[in-house]
């Protein structure tokens, strides 16, 4: 896969995993993969992408003891395979957003400062 086109990244981190998907946003929000990292921090943990067409998808085992590493790595995956400038936004789960926080909306200096207060 060598993508170009503008695309959409979504991210869900849980406590041993991340999950991702990526979806082009010329048309209609396609999704054209979606992976995981699973077991994080735990022995066998998994690296895995499954896309639209076969040769895109891919699994291995990894030695990931950390979330850090983990991002590390699922972004160093995503430089060998989408253009420079190709995602065009990035959207994140946020589990305990308080009662402000719950529907979905742009990040802003005040939101991230209100949200380091909850951990």
């Amino acid at each position: 896969m060598n993508l170009n086109t503008p695309s959409v990244l979504t991210i869900n981190g849980g406590s041993s995993s991340i999950k991702f998907a990526l979806f082009e946003s010329e048309k209609s929000l396609e999704r054209i993969l979606k992976g995981r990292i699973e077991r994080i921090g735990l022995p066998q943990a998994v690296f895995t992408v499954k896309g639209l067409n076969k040769e895109d998808n891919y699994s291995r085992s990894v030695a990931i003891p950390d979330h850090k590493s983990a991002v590390a790595l699922l972004m160093d995956w995503i430089d060998e395979r989408i253009e420079p400038g190709a995602i065009t936004a990035v959207g994140h789960r946020i589990v305990h957003g308080g009662p402000k926080y719950w529907v979905p909306q742009q990040i802003t200096p005040e939101m991230i400062e209100e949200l380091q207060r909850f951990t």
